[in-house]
């Protein structure tokens, strides 16, 4: 038994992007098809063909790319005093940002969480607590120093008090991820203990999410849909809030779906065009000048808004919309790849942050999001200058493991 639980399983092809699409949409429909809920509409066979010619072809496309000859880049040896200020900086801004704001929503709850937040500050805070504490354990990893755990621990306790969930959520995803390219095989113990654990964090997920938005177990099994069958099975409903995290924004694409008419649906090129493609930032201050307004899409509940990478696409431009997004999805993920290998000190964090992107789109559409393109465009380049620049250092080579050759 003990033999078997060291042998390693090679997961590696999981950080491949691409592949994350599949593994991603698949686990959200393998989710869904639980039925714990009443009101879920079915899935229509129209858009199981979707997701499956999508996936079809981004296999090919990772296949491809698995199928090119290896390349190489060099990931540098990471400046310690570079990584210190780094951390300090990520600390002030986190302070200015509660000093602005004057309360801590762990502490005041008369305020609305989702409204915390300096203007400019905040999504610097933000997506450096994000990117950064990718680094600093990728760092502990090269040279074994404790105090980059200590900084990643920090920042996490500091994103909690916030009531930060998808920030925690990033972290945690393109943490794992980061680990697969660091270990391409990984013991059976490992993944058995991982797999353990699944209830375990699905529990402590709905709980926080219970006490960050204030819901009863009344309000979430009965405002919230849940089946007669979940209600009897005895499982706890914070295990009912993890299924509606993960399988309600299919649901909510699906109702848009249902409700559509035609290819293009309403053919409102305009608001496709500001609300999925164009940074939402630049689009909120257009809205005015430009007479634009959020697109109204249909939900199975006003409590439950998210609705996949394709919900706003499908309701602005029908199919025609989705199929769109799935093309700008691929030539996002071809421009992240190229920054890996052009700009490189940074490379395994931003491959890490890119399959997590991917991965979590089957909440939102994160493509058109300000935080995403610092992190996935902007920093990795910004902080290879900086770094390489500032304090050269011989650095060393690594393979990536997407582009592995296969004879």
């Amino acid at each position: 038994m003990w033999s078997l639980l060291n042998k390693r399983v090679n997961l590696s092809f999981i950080t491949n992007p691409f592949y994350m699409y599949c593994v991603a949409f698949t686990l959200a429909v393998f989710v869904y098809l639980w039925g714990w809920s009443d009101i879920f509409p079915l899935l229509s066979a129209g858009f199981i063909l979707f997701l499956a010619v999508t996936s079809i072809l981004f296999i090919l496309a990772g296949y491809y790319l698995v199928k090119k000859p290896s390349e190489l880049f060099n990931y540098q040896i990471h400046n310690l005093f570079l990584n210190d200020i780094a951390f300090g900086l990520i600390i002030l801004f986190g302070l200015i940002n509660v000093l602005y704001m004057g309360y801590l929503p762990v502490t005041d709850r008369s305020h609305n969480y989702r409204e915390f937040g300096m203007p400019v500050i905040d999504p610097l805070f933000n997506t450096l607590s994000i990117f950064f504490s990718i680094h600093f354990i990728q760092s502990f990893q090269q040279n074994k120093k404790r105090r980059f755990l200590i900084y990643v621990l920090i920042i996490l306790i500091f994103q909690i008090l916030l009531f930060r969930r998808s920030t925690l959520v990033w972290i945690f995803t393109s943490s794992s991820f980061l680990f697969l390219l660091n270990n391409k095989k990984i013991r059976l113990l490992i993944l058995s203990v991982c797999i353990i654990c699944i209830p375990l964090l699905s529990y402590c997920f709905g709980l926080y999410g219970d006490a960050r938005s204030n819901l009863s177990e009344s309000f979430v099994l009965n405002d919230l849909g849940a089946s007669a069958a979940f209600k009897d099975s005895g499982i706890s409903h914070n295990h009912y809030m993890t299924y509606l995290y993960v399988s309600s924004p299919l649901a909510n694409l699906q109702k848009n779906i249902n409700e559509g008419d035609g290819f293009i649906n309403g053919g409102d090129i305009k608001d496709f065009f500001f609300y999925c493609l164009i940074p939402e930032s630049l689009t909120l201050r257009l809205e005015k000048s430009l007479n634009l307004s959020k697109p109204d899409c249909n939900l199975i509940t006003p409590d439950l808004i998210a609705g996949s990478f394709f919900m706003v696409s499908f309701y602005t431009l029908g199919w025609c919309g989705m199929i769109v997004m799935f093309l700008y999805l691929f030539v996002f993920i071809l421009l992240c790849l190229f920054i890996v290998r052009k700009w490189s000190t940074f490379g395994l964090e931003t491959l890490s942050l890119l399959s997590s992107t991917v991965s979590l789109l089957i909440f939102s559409n994160f493509l058109n999001r300000l935080d995403v393109i610092l992190m996935l465009l902007v920093y990795p380049v910004l902080f290879h200058v900086i770094y390489s620049r500032c304090y050269p250092i011989q650095g060393f080579s690594f393979r990536i493991p997407i582009t592995k050759t296969k004879r």
